[in-house]
């Protein structure tokens, strides 16, 4: 049986037929474009009118009147609305109608072509994003055309999603393909872009030049782009088949990609089967300082499967050890006091007390589940030590065990303390054990004025999470503070209280936000309301004035119905930045930038015969595209990294004004790179500037030089810094992708890309 692969070539070409709605890129299907029938019912042609007429103003339930027709007319209809409309939004509407023609004979084919064109060409997200999940839902035809996607020269994610949704349609008939992806190497993607297969008799005869005849330019050379398997689709196509994989390819497959999905995915599987090769890996990998915590840590789950309290004392040893991991040793405590065994226990309750700050840690969080009164007393010590990973330890242990003892000891650490990420964790650990007090609420309500923005913001967090209903005044109060972060707070404490009388003071303070707070604000109002107003405060404030005092809050289950209907109507209104396709809906961004060394390799060439860019200059030419394209009134700056971190403007966003534009793209323009990689600085440099709710970060390279370099210690600790300024994190990694930038955007609600 030839593979799948192979076999899509004739099925395409029986599929593209004339009649096909032209389209460009490298899916420039054949076929005359789709002419409008005029002999379309008439209902048809009122919905037409009034599109043209309104265009992107009109509702969409106008699209989902056609798309029911389920006709080619219709069909051919949305496609002339996708070119008419010019808003993401409502192009997006029209795009998730497309799958309804699946299974219409004569209307899938130019359906699902532009679904494929929308998906691979297009330059918003949000479109891309539509475009493939679309065609995830086309149960008929779908597989055809998404692995056209996965065979493509299309982004790859883009490509990475259609095999995800190729493979929940996939069966035993597509094996073999997803074995070729599987097995597919670099050098073969080179020798087929090239012509070169592997295979002799799969050679194509290189055509010669035509001769160029007098007075004839010279005919612009052939690009052919190269098809590069990338480590998720292996690791994609791998799942697919992992019941057919012997434990040999799984071993020789984890030998092999060490680190990588792969190689977890390998040894995940024979650790499930319970092979005696998982043992042997994971003893050596567990042994290999110089593998990633997150490699390690995973070795540590397979030993204690497989060999239960035999391998405790190993794992204690390691846990001991100065150099060990973060995660690694989190992983391992978590083990251990998941174990709940009495004589691990006792080993355990040893180790309290003992050792530097990373060990006493430890043994704190591996004996959290042990609620011996005695024990605790000695756990209580940790809050007197000067090491702060060993008081924060300390203080979730005694929130968790809601020690009543430890408050007096608390109360005096937190007159005394001066390390912000101590008092916030005392608040909240306080509050856990005071269980909502009253006197402890009014307390917390002092502490919700103080100067401290982290203070001050745990403070409200807390009185939020307690949700007393006398604490209203409190909220619309800081509403109006001159810290974005604690308006923001204070917005979702007012829209946790459900009440319809607190949404005009929530429009009255929209009226002065713009940015992303403008879209928080609309947000917050929607949840509430279930209207979808975006961030025009003008017409919420009409229509609270039009319901003369009669609105309902939503109910909200009520609300998960309508909300993926309703969706982000914003998409009409935000400005065209972006930064690597991550839309810039802020006014108060910084880019955080890698300027190290590394910075001057290439990225991934796209054709054959054609070197690729410098990272630095793709990185320049992106981030001057996104500067010249934010709005006016955008606030911004620009620091750059390598082993230290610097600034466009010293001074932070708030001086950045439109008036020095051109002064950032002469100083984006003069970067250059050199130099290590100091992850933590640029972060930490960032949540120095106040005023920035939106962080763009772009790397290349795991962390080499900084206060923090283990990725697990600047998760931890960039989460400490974000647990009360709920700034967004968009995270880019340029030329391989980064675990560290992963966990960066998934911590704060932002978006995370990658750049081969």
């Amino acid at each position: 049986m030839k593979s799948l692969a192979l076999a899509l070539a004739p099925i395409a070409l029986a599929t593209f037929s004339a009649g096909a709605v032209a389209s460009v890129g490298p899916f420039a299907f054949s076929g005359s474009a789709a002419v409008q029938d005029d002999k379309a019912p008439a209902s048809l042609a009122d919905l037409e009118k009034r599109i043209k007429a309104e265009r992107d103003d009109v509702e969409v339930e106008v699209i989902a009147q056609i798309a029911d027709m389920e006709t080619r007319e219709a069909m051919e209809a949305l496609l002339r609305a996708y070119d008419t409309f010019g808003s993401v939004y409502m192009r997006r509407a029209v795009v998730r109608r497309l799958s309804q023609f699946d299974e219409i004979e004569d209307a899938f084919q130019p359906a699902l072509e532009k679904l494929v064109n929308v998906a691979t060409e297009e330059r918003a997200r949000e479109l891309r994003s539509a475009g493939i999940e679309a065609l995830g839902r086309c149960r008929e035809h779908g597989k055809t055309f998404l692995a056209l996607i996965v065979d493509s020269p299309a982004a790859d994610d883009i490509r990475e999603r259609a095999l995800e949704l190729h493979v929940r349609m996939g069966g035993k008939d597509d094996y073999d393909w997803y074995r070729k992806i599987y097995k597919r190497t670099r050098q073969q993607a080179i020798a087929e872009a090239s012509g070169d297969a592997a295979d002799p008799k799969s050679k194509k005869k290189k055509k010669k030049p035509k001769k160029k005849k007098k007075g004839e330019e010279e005919p612009e050379a052939k690009k052919t782009p190269i098809i590069w398997p990338t480590l998720q689709l292996k690791a994609t196509a791998m799942k697919a088949l992992i019941s057919e994989l012997s434990d040999d390819e799984l071993a020789n497959a984890l030998s092999s990609a060490l680190g990588t999905p792969i190689g977890r995915e390998a040894l995940n599987e024979l650790s499930r089967r319970g092979s005696d090769k998982a043992v042997e890996f994971a003893e050596a990998i567990l042994k290999r300082t110089d593998f990633r915590g997150t490699i390690r840590a995973q070795a540590a789950t397979v030993l204690m499967k497989a060999k239960g309290t035999d391998v405790v004392k190993d794992l204690i040893d390691i846990a001991k050890k100065q150099t060990t991991q973060a995660v690694l040793r989190t992983t391992i405590a978590d083990l251990l006091s998941n174990l709940k065994d009495e004589k691990v226990d006792k080993q355990l309750i040893k180790l309290v007390g003992k050792g530097k700050g990373p060990q006493k840690a430890f043994a704190i969080r591996a004996t959290k589940h042990i609620l011996d009164e005695k024990f605790a007393k000695k756990v209580r010590k940790g809050l007197k030590d000067k090491d702060m990973d060993v008081a924060l330890a300390t203080i979730h242990a005694v929130a968790e065990r809601k020690d009543r003892e430890a408050v007096e000891d608390m109360e005096k650490l937190l007159k005394k303390t001066k390390e912000d990420a101590i008092r916030q964790a005392l608040l909240s650990g306080l509050s856990k054990i005071y269980d909502g007090e009253n006197e402890w609420v009014e307390r917390l309500i002092a502490f919700g004025g103080d100067e401290n923005v982290d203070l001050r913001n745990a403070a409200l967090t807390e009185i939020m999470r307690l949700g007393r209903r006398n604490t209203v005044d409190l909220f619309k109060e800081r509403l109006g503070h001159a810290d974005w972060s604690t308006r923001l707070i204070a917005l979702k404490g007012l829209e946790g209280q459900r009440d319809a009388g607190l949404l005009p003071a929530i429009v009255e303070q929209m009226k002065k936000e713009s940015g992303r707070m403008a879209i928080e604000f609309g947000d917050a109002l929607f949840r509430l309301t279930g209207e979808s107003f975006g961030k025009n405060a003008a017409i919420w404030e009409r229509w609270i004035n039009d319901q003369k005092g009669s609105i309902t809050i939503i109910d909200e289950k009520d609300l998960e119905k309508i909300v993926e209907e309703s969706d982000e109507k914003r998409l009409k209104q935000v400005s065209d930045a972006e930064f690597f396709g991550i839309r810039i809906e802020s006014h108060r961004v910084l880019f955080i930038i890698d300027v190290s060394g590394s910075m001057n390799e290439p990225v991934r060439m796209r054709y054959v015969d054609e070197p690729g860019e410098s990272r630095m200059e793709v990185a320049k030419r992106e981030l001057a595209k996104a500067i010249k394209a934010l709005d006016d009134n955008a606030l911004f700056n620009i620091a750059p990294f390598s082993g230290g971190v610097e600034s466009w403007s010293d001074e932070g966003i708030a001086t950045s004004k439109k008036a020095t534009r051109e002064d950032a793209l002469e100083y984006v323009s003069r970067l250059g790179a050199g130099g290590g990689t100091n992850l933590y600085g640029s972060l930490e440099f960032g949540f120095q500037d106040l005023d920035v709710d939106t962080i763009f970060v772009l790397s290349d390279g795991e962390p080499s030089v900084g206060d923090i370099i283990d990725p697990q210690l600047i998760r931890e600790a960039v989460l400490e810094m974000n647990s009360t300024r709920n700034v967004v994190i968009n995270t880019i990694a340029i030329g391989s992708s980064l675990e560290i930038l992963q966990w960066l955007a998934e911590d704060s609600g932002g978006a995370y890309v990658d750049i081969r």
